[in-house]
Parts: C-alpha cells; structure tokens; sequence
C-alpha cells in the first residue's frame, strides 16, 4: 500500500443522524458507497426488495453499494443513527459482512454499542483533523469496526450470553490484563467477580472461544516473545517475571505454543547490534 503525507480521506464518512421522529420515513434509495449503520436509540422498518427488517437500538445494518433500501421509523419512539460510508471492501469481507442477502445484520451488546461509536468518533476526528497519515488510520479503524461486527456475528451462532454476563467477562479480561504477571488463580478471579469457578470458566468460554487458562497462558506467552528479544533478560527471568511457576512450565507452555524451547526461539530472532544471534541465558 502506498501512503503520502497527505493521503485523502474522502472516501470515508461518518454520519450522526439526528434523531427521527415517530413515523418518519424515506423511501428505497441507494448510495455508490457502502454503508454501516448503527441505532442508536428507538425502531425502524428497513424495506429491501420485497422484505420489512426490523431493527432496534443495539442492532446494526449494513447496505453494501448500490442495493436499494428505505425506512420507516417506529410509529411510536422514532429512532436515531449513526452511519459510516467508505468505497472500497475486500470481496471476502463483503461476502461475510452481506450475512441476510443482499445486505448485513449483526446485534450488538450494551459494551460493543460503546465501541462501536469510540471508533466512529476516532474516525471522524482523522476525517475533520487532516493529521498525517489519516488515510493509513482511517483504514485501521474501519477494520476493527467490520471486526467488531463479525465478531458478534460469530459469537451469537454460538451459546447465548447475556449483555450482564458480557459486562463480566470484560471485567475479568481487564483484570487478566492488568495483573497477568501476578499468580492470579482462576477461582479467585471468578470469586472477585461473584461467580463459582465453574460457572465463570463456562462462561468465560462462551464469550471469549477459549478457557480463562489458556487466555492468560497465551497473554504471558506473547509477552515473553518481547522479553526474549532483549538479551538482559535471561529464560529464568521471564518465566518468573510472567507469573509461571517455574522455567520447566513455562518452557513446556511455550513449546507447545511456538514448536521450539524459549531457547531455541531466541536463537532464531533475537539479534544484537551487529547483526549475531544473541546469547541464550538460562
């Protein structure tokens, strides 16, 4: 990708609707961009061909260039929206974000609402601002707007979990991440946050794909990559300082992570000044 100083963001924009009134509608059009479109509060009817969607505040449409679609506002709350526009989508991401053809529906929780609009409004200060490289950022934020909605795409085909119980697991992936390097134990992580062990691990799965575990294992593992990058740090080190129990561990975790010892994983990246391998410490 070639990116100047001064890469135009034109083709992006983000759009805060005000609020619609009961009964407000406006018949099928279409736009030569894509459109993502989140409601923010109230319900509206989507017309698509011959079919009537409804939509209500947490859901999230999306209308791929050129397919016609109208809206009628509910005849009682009204409703409200936030829109983003932008040209160009890869033909895999178009082809996964069009999951109710010919246009996209996702749902989201009460915390991937807060997301979704921190990321329109990061997204609109790189439209309005013209800093450096906005076009580089823009395209960045577009990304983890269509990983957001693909995402609770996938997570809803899966075991329902409740925005409450989603707020809790965002809780326990804060405390994961702020303390990863303590001897955190699952049971008591579950038990700060009001949850038997069992029903947090299931939970936790549920959200997330994998077991509190194998998150936190994974967590330190990335994390030791960094470390055994610079030489200060000798293996013994950073098992201990990432909270592993002890070298044997952490080097069984990491080689069955990465397929080599911390040993040799160091011997294949981490390079001095000069351009030799570094020492391996032990």
């Amino acid at each position: 990708m070639s990116c100047t100083l001064s890469q135009p963001v034109y083709e992006y924009a983000v759009i805060l609707e005000p609020p619609y009134p009961p009964g407000w509608s406006i018949s099928p059009h279409r736009h030569t961009q894509h459109e993502i479109g989140l409601v923010r509060m109230g319900e509206c009817a989507i017309q698509v061909g011959e079919r009537s969607l409804r939509f209500r505040s947490g859901d999230v449409f999306f209308f791929p260039r050129g397919v016609p679609h109208g809206f009628t506002a509910d005849a009682s709350s009204g409703v409200a929206f936030v829109v983003v526009q932008f040209l160009e989508l890869e033909r895999d991401l178009l082809r996964q974000l069009r999951n109710t053809p010919p246009i996209g529906r996702f749902s989201l929780f009460e915390l991937e609402v807060s997301l979704f609009l921190d990321i329109c409004h990061k997204l609109q200060r790189e439209i309005a601002g013209g800093l450096p490289f906005a076009g580089i950022q823009c395209k960045a934020l577009l990304s983890e707007l269509l990983v957001l909605l693909l995402r609770s795409a996938s997570r809803s085909i899966g075991p329902y979990v409740s925005p409450h119980q989603g707020r809790m697991v965002e809780r326990a992936l804060q405390i994961i991440h702020s303390r990863y390097q303590d001897d955190i134990r699952i049971q008591d992580l579950a038990h700060e946050l009001g949850l038997s062990p069992q029903h947090f691990r299931e939970l936790f799965k549920r959200y997330v794909g994998v077991s509190p575990k194998k998150y936190l294992v994974t967590l330190r593992l990335q994390r030791s990559k960094c470390m055994l990058l610079h030489s200060e740090y000798s293996v013994t080190d950073v098992a201990l300082r990432l909270g592993f129990g002890s070298v044997q561990q952490f080097s069984k975790a990491f080689r069955k992570l990465t397929g080599l010892s911390p040993i040799e994983w160091r011997k294949a990246h981490a390079f001095g000044e000069s351009g030799s391998v570094l020492s391996s410490g032990v």
